[in-house]
């Protein structure tokens, strides 16, 4: 379960040239092995046809939490400058593909006003491994992800449901986090396991990195940072004019 309570980073600091930068990683010794096609430990990654029974109970990600009411606090460094970026998880599920889902929703924050930029939904297995189920976007809002820019839902259009995160992220570990042809075909691998990562507001340790790109969008590749009990608390798009996101604050409910 996550705590109560409220986390809050330190005083930020001006906009650094290099917002993340990351120590030595771990296992710089034996290249992994491989992952097969079949996906992760025999999961099948996308998901066709998910069942019901493999999302049942109360299975929790300690690096995705999904408890209703959090709410994490981003600032996003652009080529122009910043802004504020708001996640919530929001109390109503939302059935897809025949799965209880629930739903992440992102704004972003104008003259002290929250505009919503898009809904995400997501599940958790009953062996804790976080699926992504689909998302809608607003259509005249900022991308706040270009890797996946567009709105889909598992079942629809044959769109599948993928993998975002393990219960235990392992390296080398490699799979789709969505797929529908020509709308979303994006994919992660797990880079690092025991990773620290420098913010302009923190200094978060023992991070999960993951490696993310998407064949519908070749120049971009993204490194997301995940900390045990917080989720998400960087991201660095490393393409030529980068921007990046970093964790200012999380809320519990």
């Amino acid at each position: 379960m996550t705590r109560a309570g409220a986390w809050a980073a330190r005083a930020t600091l001006p906009i650094l040239a290099s917002l993340l930068s990351t120590a030595v990683l771990s296992g710089c010794g034996a290249s992994p092995q491989p992952v097969g096609p079949a996906g992760v430990d025999g999961l099948t990654i996308p998901t066709p046809n998910p069942h019901p029974e493999d999302f049942a109970g109360h299975a929790e990600n300690v690096w995705f939490p999904l408890e209703p009411g959090t709410q994490w606090t981003y600032r996003q460094y652009l080529p122009t400058g910043f802004r504020t970026v708001v996640a919530t998880v929001l109390p109503r599920q939302r059935r897809i593909a025949g799965i209880a889902t629930t739903a992440i929703r992102w704004q972003y924050r104008v003259h002290g006003a929250d505009r919503t930029a898009m809904i995400r939904w997501y599940a958790v297995d009953t062996a804790g491994n976080v699926w992504w189920f689909g998302q809608r976007v607003a259509p005249r809002e900022p991308r706040l992800d270009l890797l996946a820019p567009r709105s889909w839902q598992a079942g629809v259009d044959g769109a599948e449901a993928g993998l975002v995160l393990t219960a235990t992220p392992r390296l080398g570990d490699g799979y789709l986090n969505a797929a529908e042809p020509g709308v979303v075909e994006r994919r992660s691998t797990v880079d690092s396991v025991s990773s620290t990562v420098v913010t302009a507001e923190h200094t978060f340790r023992h991070t999960v990195v993951t490696r993310d790109l998407s064949t519908l969008a070749p120049l971009h590749v993204v490194q997301t940072f995940y900390a045990r009990g917080l989720g998400m608390v960087a991201q660095q798009d490393t393409r030529v004019l980068s921007t990046s996101l970093s964790l200012t604050r999380v809320r519990h409910r």
